[in-house]
């Protein structure tokens, strides 16, 4: 997992989130509800989002706000998930990444397919 989750309000403009992403090299930013999105809580805006719903679909960045861009439910693991578990989970959802939450449910860290893959290339898989 890695711990340097990076959380950004939903009202913030994708335009400021990318230029976020690209600066720290990340891939995703977790998106903290809004007060118009609190029933859908948490999400999570990807490059993938991005590109899928903001650019494919001629929207201007600074015009978009990451909570507008940004896939919901957030799809969380608790923090003693395995990594094979987060494996199975991850390709019987479609996905690459999740976030990994503590007992009260707040985000702590987020898995992704990058990080399994370098463990199990570095480690092994896991018994």
């Amino acid at each position: 997992m890695n711990p340097n989750l990076v959380t950004m309000s939903g009202d913030t403009s994708v335009e400021d989130a990318m230029h976020l992403m690209r600066e720290q090299r990340i891939s995703s930013v977790v998106v903290q509800p809004t007060a118009d999105d609190e029933e859908t809580g948490w999400g999570i805006m990807t490059q993938r989002d991005v590109i899928s719903r903001v650019v494919s679909a001629t929207k201007k960045p600074n015009q978009v706000r990451i909570s507008e861009a940004a896939t919901r439910p957030l799809i969380t693991v608790p923090e003693d998930t395995s990594l094979l578990d987060c494996a199975e989970r991850m390709g019987s959802d479609n996905i690459r990444r999740m976030v990994v939450v503590d007992t009260q449910g707040h985000p702590i860290g987020i898995i992704s397919d990058t990080d399994i893959f370098a463990s199990v290339e570095q480690f092994g898989l896991p018994e």
